[in-house]
């Protein structure tokens, strides 16, 4: 295998890549990518059993071939390379050969009969979205999903789509039993009804590749029965999807609270960060007094010190005191966009709603604990 690849142009497959890579190296092999180079380009796949993504990538293929390398070693190498042009070459033993000015590096290389195959999904009705409504979603709910928790299906989010009149309904719901976060989006697409739930680190891979240069491309996404696939410029990535049944979450939301406060999202962000800079560190508890006209946060922990901080609120009615882990009601309020959030209270026991003033489509749940 012998090829030329602009640097730019390898850098963003290896950029790609890292997140996909194994780090844990249980399997030596799955630290590895797999180069393939044919035609007029030069494909990159990096897998870790779960996920596997490919892309392609524009290079001067003088001998097609294929070799497994580091993939974390290569990043490393081709990001300090000094000239534009990089030389790539196997050599005998499957030693990989990085020329670019007078840089030389050789790595050691594994055969590509030892590299898993990529899973093949079929492509029948797959759907078109806008990156940028997927991106969106992804990132208003991702926050809430559970990271290794015993309960397997609380580790991804779940994925819900239904035909309405409208279009097709999209429902993304993520949850780790403290906090839930759920967003419906109607896009203008035919699907038939169905549910999944698709791991957080696969969800967490796709968002980074939205947020690239061109968040406003199309992509497209199918489904079967074990995997979820998703396609954009050249790119195919495919996640293994979690079997089990999602909790019924729609129990949780709760829908009796009367005491309901706008706020501005700006101001009570800042007054959460400031006043649990003195909270516990175990529990980062802050508490929430609503009164007429005011909301005042405060936190006391004996070791360090105690912070209160007024706000003005335009509420009337039975005043409420409720604790909150702060870490949580930060990551609800970092994921809404509108000037003003809505909190919608009913004891000090009971969750608490938080929805944007005006989108009755996007809705937070926040467990309270005792302070």
């Amino acid at each position: 295998m012998k090829l030329t690849i602009k640097k730019e142009e390898i850098l963003k497959g290896l950029q790609r890549i890292q997140g996909v890579v194994e780090k844990k190296n249980t399997m030596p092999i799955l630290s590895n990518m797999l180069l393939t180079a044919e035609g007029k380009s030069l494909e990159i796949i990096a897998t870790d059993l779960e996920i596997g993504l490919r892309g392609s990538y524009a290079a001067e293929v003088d001998k097609p071939g294929a070799v497994t390398v580091s993939a974390k070693k290569m990043y490393e190498i081709v990001r300090e390379l000094p000239a534009e042009d990089v030389q790539i070459r196997v050599e005998e033993g499957s030693w990989v050969k990085i020329l670019s000015g007078r840089s030389q590096f050789k790595l050691v290389g594994l055969p590509k009969d030892e590299y898993p195959a990529f899973p093949d999904v079929a492509e029948e009705g797959m759907i078109a979205l806008d990156g940028a409504t997927l991106r969106d979603m992804i990132r208003k709910t991702i926050y809430s999903v559970g990271e290794n928790d015993a309960r397997y299906v609380l580790n991804g989010l779940y994925m819900q789509m239904s035909q309405t009149k409208q279009g097709l309904m999209i429902r993304m719901v993520g949850t780790d039993g403290h906090r839930l976060s759920m967003i419906d989006r109607v896009v203008d697409a035919k699907h038939k009804d169905e549910s999944m739930i698709i791991p957080r680190k696969a969800m967490m891979e796709l968002r980074r590749l939205l947020e690239e240069d061109a968040p406003q491309a199309e992509l497209r996404l199918g489904f079967s029965k074990n995997h979820a696939l998703f396609k954009r410029d050249g790119l195919v990535m495919v996640s293994k999807l979690i079997d089990g049944n999602y909790p019924n979450y729609l129990q949780v939301l709760p829908t009796k609270n009367t005491k309901k406060v706008t706020v501005s999202k700006e101001s009570l962000t800042h007054a959460v960060r400031r006043v649990s800079i003195l909270s516990k560190e175990k529990t980062n508890a802050v508490k929430l007094q609503l009164e007429n006209d005011r909301l005042v946060l405060s936190t006391n922990n004996p070791e360090v010190g105690e912070a209160n901080e007024e706000l003005g609120v335009d509420y009337r009615g039975e005043g409420i005191s409720i604790g909150f882990n702060s870490r949580y009601l930060l990551d609800v309020l970092t994921a809404m966009d509108r000037e003003s959030v809505v909190l919608e209270l009913s004891d000090p026991l009971s969750p608490c709603l938080i929805t944007e003033d005006g989108d009755e489509h996007y809705k937070c749940v926040v467990m309270p604990m005792r302070v």
